[in-house]
């Protein structure tokens, strides 16, 4: 017999859109739906914005949800403890789990009906189990064919002058470069693509040149894409303030969990996978932001420098045979409470794998991070 949470998960994933909708309000607009994710506005953050958090709504994670600033997730049910009591607790999810049964009625349901729903949910979540696998391997292989369609060197590009003149790196003194960067003169920023009143995409987005960037998992596939959208002449990121407010300028896609941007291969001049294979390990350094790891790689180049794209990043770093300790850069603009926080929960689970770990801070007056650090 299935448990009540498990029952009641069931009747929330089938209808987790008016569950949505019904939780965030004005939070979950449909213009902000893409594809099998929605991005919603966290209700208890004041200023809060909508690309801040997410709600999945494909396969066994249907209603499972991130908050990209704080660190917070959960499933269906957690979501609704945290919108109704702004924590998720074993209080607050026995509150939920009751508002879960009096919205469906579940507690006077007949049991064969009971039986019949777990039945169809079990049903189903097989079904959208496997859509969900054939689609994200349909993304995989988009974001692999949009990586490689790019240009190889991004020498004499608007992105070798955006890191040059705009960010002050030297690239030419990065010696054992991992080649992860590549130019796209015409890349589509699809977030800022205008859409009707229930989200759909009535035509493509503005267009923009951009640094593009591999995230690879701990295998070495491609995973992801990161895109950094740059002005037209590369004296800066890409005026996405004339689109409204809340764009950024780097956008990362599809999936980056357990994925990040290898920069410099360090002294060794080998990947992760060959310096594995040859017995080899060595410090990984690992920064945010790709500007910050390509400043850090032309001051330290004999490193192995890796950038997590995000500070959630930080919590999908994965350990390797090749990687003997870290060495993590902490920008000054995590010091917000929230940040602090998933910052501290990234580290203690990197101290999981048993190996060291240092942590290197950028003196307040320095600057917010190494780049400006480095340039002051």
């Amino acid at each position: 017999m299935a448990s009540r949470f498990s029952t009641a998960k069931g009747f929330l994933q089938d209808d987790v859109l008016s569950v949505i909708g019904d939780l965030f309000g004005a939070g979950a607009q449909p213009k902000n739906r893409h594809g099998k994710l929605w991005n919603v506005v966290n209700p208890w953050r004041s200023g809060a914005r909508a690309r801040q958090m997410v709600v999945w709504l494909d396969g066994n994670r249907v209603g499972a949800w991130r908050d990209f600033v704080s660190g917070e997730t959960g499933d269906v049910i957690d979501l609704v403890a945290f919108c109704r009591d702004g924590r998720v607790d074993h209080e607050s999810r026995m509150k939920a789990l009751e508002w879960i049964e009096d919205r469906y009625n579940i507690r006077s349901m007949d049991p064969k009906e009971k039986t019949r729903a777990a039945k169809r949910q079990q049903e189903r979540r097989k079904k959208l189990e496997v859509e969900a696998v054939a689609a994200r391997k349909k993304s995989n292989d988009r974001a692999r064919r949009m990586y490689y369609s790019a240009q190889e060197s991004i020498a004499g590009t608007v992105a070798e002058t955006y890191l040059r003149s705009a960010r002050g790196i030297d690239l030419d003194a990065i010696k054992f470069p991992s080649h992860a960067l590549r130019f796209m003169p015409r890349a589509e920023y699809w977030m800022a693509a205008p859409k009707d009143a229930n989200g759909k995409r009535l035509a493509k987005g503005p267009h923009f040149p951009a640094l593009i960037s591999a995230m690879r998992n701990c295998n070495g596939e491609l995973q992801a894409c990161h895109l950094t959208f740059l002005a037209r002449d590369g004296s800066g990121k890409a005026p996405l303030f004339e689109f409204g407010n809340g764009f950024s300028a780097k956008l990362m896609w599809p999936e980056t969990a357990g994925s990040m941007i290898s920069l410099c291969h360090g002294e060794t001049g080998l990947s992760l996978a060959d310096a594995a294979a040859e017995h080899k390990s060595g410090l990984l350094a690992v920064t945010e932001g790709i500007e910050d790891g390509l400043t850090v790689a032309s001051a330290r180049s004999e490193l192995r420098i890796s950038a997590a794209g995000s500070l959630s990043g930080l919590m999908g770093l994965f350990d390797h045979p090749a990687i003997s300790g870290w060495l993590i850069f902490k920008d000054n603009d995590w010091g917000k409470p929230q940040a602090q926080k998933q910052f501290d929960s990234a580290i203690i689970r990197l101290r999981g794998f048993g190996k060291p770990v240092e942590i290197i801070a950028i003196p307040p007056d320095w600057g917010k991070d190494v780049n400006d650090a480095i340039n002051g």
